[in-house]
């Protein structure tokens, strides 16, 4: 077998195990964002607009996620 069939497991895993934690970090960047602007915003354009406000708090989080996990595989590729 060649290496590659050999860590093949190992990175699915660790690939459905990062993908369950951004989306339980997703959901709790949504909800923290549709709560902060129920409270901050109350009674502007702004609360009607919270699912908009949310959707961008989890595009900029999913954004900052993308560039640490990159760094972090350049990394482990100039290593190895």
């Amino acid at each position: 077998m060649s290496a590659s069939h050999v860590r093949s497991p190992k990175g699915l895993l660790v690939t459905v195990v990062v993908t369950a934690v951004l989306l339980v970090a997703s959901y709790y960047v949504f909800t923290g964002a549709n709560d902060l602007a129920r409270e901050y915003a109350r009674g502007t354009l702004l609360t009607d607009l919270r699912f908009v406000v949310g959707l961008l708090a989890v595009y900029l989080f999913l954004t900052i996620a993308d560039r640490i996990v990159s760094f972090v595989q350049g990394k482990f590729q100039k290593e190895g």
